[in-house]
């Protein structure tokens, strides 16, 4: 039975979707920011650098990238446990005052501590979108849905076991995790998909899809009730106790009579290197096999230049859709167009997170851990979303998946010009809506860089991509919001500002930000239709 379980792909993603319900602890930042600042005397900008550097460490996974194509899932996954592991040891320690790091030591603990989190995101990510290629966008913001849920998950954990205390709290955040990535290195693993299409996966993914939804839907109001009225530690146990059980649904849905027979790699139990027979089976499979090829053939335009570079599907000429190296794909308008709009969207968006404590103890309010918790849902039900809905669209009528970046980089300028409003009330739509576009825009990211620039070196095309959220986040972050806030408090007088003056102009300009991406997502848009009417006639071909 454990054998057979570690040979089916749905247990694989059952185990990644618990992967990721960990590798969101970042979200968190917020929970313990406040009593850090206090307990190593920063100011604004300097909790704000910590932050920044936070999000280095979470965005920046190149080196996994590149190692997933040349070792194994496992491997990958060893390698961010222990990383996890031991930098987030550090900071509770500096938390605790048991060591006393400078300012950039701590800066460098946080960053190699997040960075964990793209280990598991890269070993999960690219292993489950390669066993289900046909379902790519289902898949994604399955995965990438349970990260954003992940702040919401811990804000339980913290607030039913370790409130008001957080440095146990980070203890546990130090501790769990790994453990999550050693169970989850016997699952995590290429298995070829069935040539045709079993028929109970789109009742499987629905299954998931709304064990999802209730999940967020009953965080949601208990974080609510907890908000609003004084909930007794032994009632805030119970509601853990509750969304634990919730948490082990998909186990029992990946248990579901199997998917037709499957054959996993045979040399897929090498631990720690893949052979030249490995990397070629994980890469190409029945399904994606040469996709970007008939939708090269498809187009007689829109091609790009590459140079010459041999190996191409042309000589001369690579088409979006075919298979870019890194390389390849940086010569292209297109990455850096959807690179601009994911920092200006994901920067601003981190930007807002991360200062979500000092901007309600400026306003006076209490309900900081109502505000962490409300994004990290709609943090996941915006990848969840987005996923299914672009999919739908997609296949239906072959919009651009670029399209629905637009939208929900306009929610997110929506989202800051509620935050600049100031006033109290409108804070939790401000959270919801800040929530909802930050994790639709790293699933639809993750979706359309994998159609424009294929799948055999998305490892490290995604991992680059996500540098832009760590250049929009320090630019905006540390340059933007910890500046003028430092200037606002010495204007006063004081340590820390205090009124609607601290971060309004901070979201004034970040909403303006936000309309110079629209402007570069409406460009991406125009040059990559035709991508996507090809995708959409090919995948009506194949039903």
């Amino acid at each position: 039975m454990g054998r057979g379980l570690q040979r089916s792909r749905w247990m694989g993603l059952c185990v990644g979707m618990w992967m990721q319900a960990c590798g969101g602890i970042s979200y968190a930042f917020s929970l313990y920011s406040a009593d850090l600042k206090q307990v190593m005397g920063y100011n604004q900008e300097l909790i704000d650098a910590l932050g920044t550097a936070k999000d280095i460490g979470g965005n920046v996974g190149i080196v996994s990238g590149l190692l997933i194509d040349r070792t194994s899932a496992s491997f990958v996954l060893l390698v961010g446990g222990l990383m996890h592991l031991s930098f987030y040891s550090m900071l509770y320690l500096a938390s605790t005052k048991q060591i006393f790091p400078t300012h950039w030591q701590m800066c460098g603990i946080i960053m190699l501590g997040t960075n964990g989190a793209t280990w598991f995101n890269t070993a999960v990510l690219v292993t489950c979108m390669r066993n289900f290629p046909s379902d790519r966008g289902v898949v994604v913001g399955l995965l990438k849905g349970f990260i954003g849920l992940s702040g919401a998950i811990f804000t339980q954990v913290y607030t039913a076991i370790y409130a008001p205390h957080t440095g146990p709290f980070l203890l546990f955040c130090a501790t769990f995790p790994p453990m999550v990535a050693l169970v989850s290195m016997l699952y995590i693993r290429p298995i070829d998909p069935p040539r045709n299409k079993d028929e109970a996966d789109d009742h499987k993914f629905t299954m998931l899809y709304i064990t999802g939804l209730v999940l967020a839907f009953y965080l949601m109001c208990i974080i609510l009730l907890q908000d609003f009225f004084v909930v007794r530690k032994a009632a805030s146990q119970f509601f853990m106790f509750i969304m634990l059980l919730i948490l082990l649904v998909p186990g029992a849905i990946s248990l579901h009579p199997a998917d037709g027979r499957q054959k996993i790699h045979p040399d897929t139990d090498s631990l720690f290197v893949k052979t030249p027979k490995m990397l070629k089976n994980s890469i190409r499979n029945p399904i994606t096999v040469d996709v970007g090829h008939r939708i090269a053939e498809l187009r007689n335009d829109g091609a790009v230049n590459n140079g010459g570079l041999p190996g191409s599907p042309s000589k001369s000429k690579l088409r979006l859709g075919s298979d870019y190296t890194l390389t390849q794909a940086v010569r292209t308008e297109d990455f850096w167009l959807l690179f601009f709009a994911m920092g200006c969207g994901t920067g601003s968006g981190l930007t807002a997170i991360n200062n979500l404590a000092q901007m309600a103890e400026s306003l006076n309010s209490k309900s900081i851990g109502a505000f962490v918790a409300l994004v990290s849902v709609w943090n996941f039900l915006g990848r969840l979303g987005s996923g299914y809905i672009s999919e739908f669209f997609m296949k239906r009528s072959g919009t651009p998946r670029p399209v629905f970046l637009l939208i929900v980089q306009a929610l997110m300028g929506s989202a800051h010009l509620l935050f600049a409003s100031s006033v109290p009330s409108l804070l939790y739509g401000a959270s919801i809506l800040v929530g909802l576009a930050h994790g639709a825009h790293w699933t639809l990211m993750v979706a359309t860089s994998s159609e424009l620039f294929g799948l055999k070196n998305f490892g490290a095309l995604y991992n680059t991509l996500s540098i832009s959220s760590t250049i929009g986040s320090y630019v905006l972050s540390v340059k933007l919001a910890g500046y003028l806030y430092d200037q606002q408090a010495a204007a006063a007088n004081v340590r820390r500002c205090k009124g609607p003056q601290c971060f309004r102009l901070t979201f004034l300009i970040m909403a303006l930000v936000c309309l110079i991406g629209c402007v570069a997502l409406v460009r991406l848009v125009s040059r990559t239709r035709l991508v996507y009417r090809d995708i959409q006639r090919l995948k009506a071909a194949s039903r």
